[in-house]
């Protein structure tokens, strides 16, 4: 089989660079695997492009938009009409895949967000693994409610074979599937949001202070933080030299949004500490 590509990757330095600073004084900050990326950004959707491999004309890739709850090990479970293209093609070709992407900010550039395609094969669930399937999938679709137990619907399992993963410029890589099955989401995903939000609205200042104090960017003036996870988080950091992406870890991991905010706090003081050094 040919190697496949590794794909366009993009300079580390300023102006869009995607490897995150070092800590002064330390190692490279931890960061999420790719496969837990994966992991992650398929358990916080419920909804993608599903590709099945159409009859008519033959070969062809046909996608449609497909709702889905997730097993155990992160495969996803489909509910779909029996008269439905997409499977009808399942019928006859079980190959397939899901994309699966994160949402795209007002404003911001969409290839920079995270994508998944989940490539693998669609079978029908078996009936013992129905009771659980249902659940799975009413917890991720609960306005499925009330067709739930059509007869012409029935549900489906993508099992899922290899996954290419492209987190934004300069991240991605094809993901091993018992990797990614052995992942767990992030337990900040639900927060991540929120986390953003509140230090990029009532704590700027206190970023700008991780860039100059903490990481190698002693010119910035301002800095926004763009991603946050149990292990740290990144931030766009801006000078005269340009914007750089730069990451912090935490001291501990973090499951808790109040974890965070401890995190935090503590990462203020180290900060606080450094700029007094400085001024001596």
């Amino acid at each position: 089989m040919a190697e496949r590509p590794t794909g366009h990757e993009v300079p580390t330095g300023d102006e869009g660079g995607a490897a995150p600073s070092t800590r002064l004084g330390g190692s490279p900050p931890p960061e999420p695997s790719h496969a837990e990326r994966c992991r992650t950004l398929v358990a916080s959707a419920s909804r993608g492009a599903l590709a099945t491999l159409a009859a008519d004309p033959q070969g062809y890739p046909y996608g449609s938009v497909a709702s889905y709850g997730l097993d155990d090990r992160g495969n996803p479970l489909l509910f779909v009409s029996l008269m439905a293209e997409h499977t009808q093609n399942a019928i006859r070709d079980a190959r397939a895949s899901l994309l699966v992407t994160e949402p795209v900010p007002d404003g911001a550039d969409p290839l920079a967000s995270g994508r998944a395609t989940l490539l693998g094969l669609l079978s029908t669930v078996a009936e013992d693994d129905r009771p659980a399937a249902r659940d799975r999938y009413l917890e991720a679709n609960p306005a499925s409610a009330y067709y739930i137990d059509f007869g012409d619907f029935t549900f489906y399992r993508l099992g899922v074979q290899s996954i290419r993963y492209v987190g934004g410029y300069g991240r991605m890589s094809w993901v091993d599937a018992a990797a990614y099955a052995e992942a767990e989401p992030d337990p900040l995903a639900a927060a991540a949001a929120g986390i953003i939000e509140h230090m990029n609205a009532d704590h700027a200042e206190s970023q700008v202070l991780f860039c100059r104090h903490l990481v190698e960017r002693p010119d910035t003036t301002e800095a926004i933080m763009s991603a946050v996870d149990r292990y740290g988080f990144d931030m766009i950091a801006v000078g005269p030299a340009g914007r750089a992406a730069v990451r912090l870890g935490f001291p501990d991991e973090c499951t808790t949004g109040e974890q965070v905010r401890q995190a935090m706090i503590a990462l203020v003081a180290d900060a606080r500490a450094a700029a007094a050094r400085a001024r001596r």
